[in-house]
């Protein structure tokens, strides 16, 4: 499907959704998006952008995968599946921090892998690929902790638009802009994680390296995603998706007013990605 067909077929679909919704794809040179321009959160797709720099880093020498961080009490963050599984005072291989970070989200794992590569390195990368609209955390358990002392605080993981997504997918999965064969490849091996987790399968043997991201405390509902497919011939297609809604304080995702929003928007991804994927 030509680009801007799929752009017409997903804003069709997602119309119900209004301006609470935002996509983008490239490949090429050919750019389409709706709200493209405009910044939305996009809750743990961030994690991709420390991944990144973790690659980067470890290419380049500055940071041995293999080094061993510890688990301390003060270090957990809850959404943390994977390192909640282990006592305090564990420790495990950085290179197993970052693939954690990004398979299941474990916000534990995030912030050990950000405290190695530094968040302002992070954010210097971002500036480098020219991401303009991107905003991420010093840490998940800063994000929790200012939700905690700061009652009716709105929760910002990461503000981003679909436009910078799709420019640090590209920039990353198809110009080497990490420097070095190497960092693309652990970047890329990295975010391939979450298909493996999920047993995740495309048309036509396409490869999707992706991250998303869900942030659900009031007063704000939040999903995202940004990655890039390369098809079978190496052909790059980044993509990012978001959706924001009014989260009031008694609500829940099923049986409410959110329900029909998140069901709308999640259909769409469905056929955005597969046709993206080349199905």
């Amino acid at each position: 499907m030509r680009l801007d067909d799929w752009r017409d077929r997903l804003q069709e679909m997602w119309a119900p959704l209004g301006d609470q919704c935002a996509f983008a794809a490239q490949r090429a040179d050919e750019r389409v998006g709706f709200q493209e321009t405009r910044r939305f959160e996009v809750g743990s797709a961030f994690k991709a952008f420390v991944a990144a720099e973790y690659a980067r880093q470890v290419a380049s020498g500055a940071l041995d995968p293999d080094m061993r961080v510890t688990i301390q009490a003060e270090d957990r963050v809850d959404s943390s599946d994977m390192l909640d599984q282990l006592l305090d005072g564990a420790t495990i291989p950085l290179q197993e921090a970052a693939e954690a970070m990004i398979a299941v989200s474990d916000n534990t794992a995030t912030d050990l892998v950000m405290r190695a590569v530094g968040p302002d390195r992070v954010r210097a990368l971002l500036s480098q690929l020219g991401l303009r609209g991107t905003t991420i955390p010093d840490s998940t358990l800063s994000i929790y902790k200012r939700f905690r002392d700061e009652p009716g605080w709105r929760p910002v993981a990461c503000l981003t638009t679909m436009d910078d997504l799709v420019t640090f997918y590209t920039a990353v999965a198809r110009d080497g802009a990490l420097g070095s064969d190497a960092a693309t490849d652990r970047f890329l091996d990295l975010m391939q994680q979450e298909d493996l987790i999920q047993g995740a399968t495309w048309p036509d043997g396409a490869r999707c390296y992706r991250k998303s991201g869900l942030l659900e405390p009031p007063p704000q509902l939040a999903m995202g995603m940004g990655g890039a497919f390369v098809s079978g011939d190496g052909e790059v297609t980044a993509f990012a998706f978001a959706l924001n809604l009014p989260f009031p304080e008694d609500a829940e995702i099923e049986d409410s007013p959110l329900e029909p929003a998140a069901r709308t928007f999640s259909e769409g991804l469905r056929f955005a990605m597969r046709e993206l994927a080349g199905g």
